[in-house]
């Protein structure tokens, strides 16, 4: 490993450090309105960074990694993403790429407007605004918001269909088939 910046004694020196650091790293400021104690000297080596001048009286804003745009969800697939294969989450989950073979969610899964998905989805709750082609089996509710298209099947005990929507395909709603017949659950 190389040191660079190093004095002619071969060992960094704390305050070509300091002033490389604040060189390279923008300066976040905080000042107290309190006056500050006098019993501590001020040290003349350090430099000072609340006395500098700033070019803006606003803060420097603190770059941040996005975060999904709902709250809890495990997952977020987002636009100009492409899967291929089998898709499992443990909780809600958003997509607004492109999947392509089967997804399986455990909780609330969005599919958002820009999403392509050709694949089988099952899931507890779905929301669809995108395009799917595939079948769609939820335990407790599948609601279809414009600008939504869905070309697949539908197995679900309650359906909301905004107008705008396309949907090709069957709907199956409240009840099961068993080898016997048809059974009500």
């Amino acid at each position: 490993m190389a040191w660079f910046d190093r004095n002619p004694g071969g060992t960094k020196s704390p305050e070509n450090e300091r002033s490389r650091v604040a060189a390279t790293r923008p300066v976040i400021t905080l000042v107290s309105t309190e006056a500050t104690s006098s019993a501590e000297p001020a040290s003349s080596t350090e430099p000072k960074v609340a006395s500098e001048p700033t070019e803006s009286t606003e803060p420097t804003p603190v770059m941040e990694t996005p975060l999904p745009a709902e709250t809890g969800l495990v997952a977020s697939l987002h636009k100009g993403c492409r899967v291929t294969g089998q898709l499992t989450f443990q909780g809600p989950a958003r997509i607004d790429g492109s999947v392509e073979g089967e997804i399986q969610c455990q909780g609330k899964l969005t599919i958002g407007e820009g999403a392509e998905v050709r694949a089988n989805i099952a899931s507890a709750l779905v929301i669809i605004q995108g395009r799917v082609e595939g079948d769609v089996t939820a335990t407790e509710m599948i609601e279809l918001v414009a600008p939504a298209r869905l070309y697949g099947n539908i197995t679900t005990p309650r359906l909301i269909i905004a107008e705008g929507v396309v949907f090709d395909g069957d709907c199956t709603m409240g009840v099961t088939t068993q080898q016997g017949g048809v059974v009500s659950s």
